[in-house]
């Protein structure tokens, strides 16, 4: 006699989705051959195989949202670069903002600050913040400002933007750290003075339409890291603060 063809004839997942769809089965027979490894449903009398993200995971993220357990605010929520005096072009110095294992952030507001320091010279910086959950850019945290968009400044109060220019401003020169506070500001519409848009508040919020639209949610082990860059010439006449601070509340953690 010749040889015998075996034919496994098991059925696959997407043969009982196909035999379900069909009315072949019942969805205790799908139940029982699934061993539990994939949960079946039944939606209005058609078999149906559920999605346990929107069924379970994204009602807990509103739900965690509705706790506060604590605040973030500069207890918390800070962190301080120092650029040492000397330190040489293209230097990167940072500091982080960690949040704790266990915990969930929900941050409203931030603001960039470089105190003045009168007897800082030389050196123009770069400053930006990058924040960990955000998808990585050439194996790097994502930087959370655009350096061209031209609506975000990091300017001195009083300095107003003569003009429209065709970039965004988070550079601060050695002459603006030295003659008052810098910050990050937002422009708003032209004001008094024609042609100069005036500045807007000194905290910006992640749920402005222009940024995120919503609370930026980081829980624990996310980072925000706070970066300073070097660029015309060695630091020095003093060691220069740059401060980072967050605000918001700390939620109860349902979904890691």
């Amino acid at each position: 006699m010749g040889g015998q063809k075996i034919i496994d004839k098991a059925m696959s997942p997407a043969d009982i989705v196909r035999a379900l769809q069909a009315g072949s089965i019942t969805i205790a027979q799908a139940q029982q051959m699934f061993h539990g490894v994939m949960p079946i449903g039944d939606y209005k009398g058609i078999a149906a195989i559920l999605d346990l993200d929107k069924l379970v995971v994204q009602p807990l993220i509103w739900a965690e949202k509705q706790w506060t357990l604590d605040k973030v605010d500069t207890r918390n929520g800070f962190c301080t670069v120092n650029v040492p005096i000397g330190s040489a072009v293209s230097s990167v110095h940072s500091a982080e903002i960690p949040v704790p294992e266990g915990e969930v952030w929900y941050l409203c507001e931030h603001e960039i600050e470089i105190p003045v320091t009168a007897a800082f010279a030389a050196a123009d910086v770069l400053v930006n913040f990058r924040v960990s959950s955000f998808p990585q850019v050439a194996g790097a945290d994502k930087d959370y400002y655009d350096v061209n968009d031209p609506q975000v400044y990091l300017t001195t109060p009083t300095a107003g933007v003569p003009g429209m220019v065709a970039s965004g401003g988070l550079v601060a020169t050695a002459a603006e750290i030295a003659a008052a506070d810098v910050h990050d500001h937002r422009l708003v519409p032209i004001g008094h003075t024609a042609g100069v848009p005036d500045l807007g508040d000194l905290k910006r919020d992640f749920r402005d339409g222009d940024e995120l639209n919503t609370e930026l949610r980081l829980v624990g082990g996310d980072t925000l890291t706070l970066v300073v860059t070097v660029l015309t010439a060695i630091t020095a006449g003093a060691i220069l603060p740059v401060n980072l601070r967050v605000w918001g509340r700390v939620g109860k953690l349902l979904v890691s």
